[in-house]
């Protein structure tokens, strides 16, 4: 999704200093983007991955496809989004994946995301979840922790041939306690997706 930022000229008298803010990369900094964010923590990963899946068909052409969605049960208690869109190369997930606010959706109307802050909701409920992306024939599969730090790391686990689809699968274990809540956010979050 485009994003509009405002430009203006600005007048300025005779100054000792310029200086921009920055932004320090911290524990509590990431924490703030990747969880402070949401209220509803469980509603905003299912409806952020989501959305992420349906922007990976538009990419894809491929928007008239349904993605698919795990939810929870007390059999297999794992949520995850799989996608079946353009997958991404073990470059673009180690770069672009893991950087926040980088997106490739920012230049097109057509997306619903270009934060890039989505792919990272899944830690603001667990410290670590499974990214799988199947790109040109390899599966690539890497798991997103917050390390010893509290700082959101990644490390790729195994390259391996498929001849399934491109796509991507984000997921990770449920508490038990929790699947009827995953069940009725979900449902609130699909009400607004064919």
């Amino acid at each position: 999704m485009k994003l509009a930022v405002e430009t203006r000229p600005v007048e300025r008298g005779a100054t000792a200093a310029t200086g921009e803010f920055k932004i320090k990369a911290t524990a509590k900094a990431f924490n703030i983007l990747s969880s402070g964010l949401y209220s509803d923590k469980i509603l905003a990963i299912i409806r952020e991955l989501s959305c992420n899946a349906y922007d990976a068909h538009v990419a894809a052409g491929k928007a008239d496809v349904p993605f698919e969605v795990h939810l929870p049960t007390t059999i297999t208690p794992t949520f995850y989004v799989k996608d079946f869109g353009i997958g991404l190369s073990e470059d673009a997930v180690m770069n672009l994946y893991t950087t926040y606010f980088e997106s490739t959706k920012a230049d097109s109307n057509e997306y619903i995301g270009a934060l890039g802050l989505g792919s990272k909701s899944p830690f603001s409920y667990t410290s670590t979840f499974t990214v799988e992306s199947r790109f040109n024939g390899t599966k690539h599969v890497f798991t997103a922790y917050l390390n010893e730090q509290g700082l959101p790391s990644i490390d790729k686990l195994a390259s391996i041939p498929t001849d399934e689809a491109n796509g991507l699968t984000v997921m990770f274990p449920v508490q038990r306690d929790h699947i009827s809540v995953f069940r009725a956010k979900a449902r609130r979050a699909f009400m607004y997706f064919n």
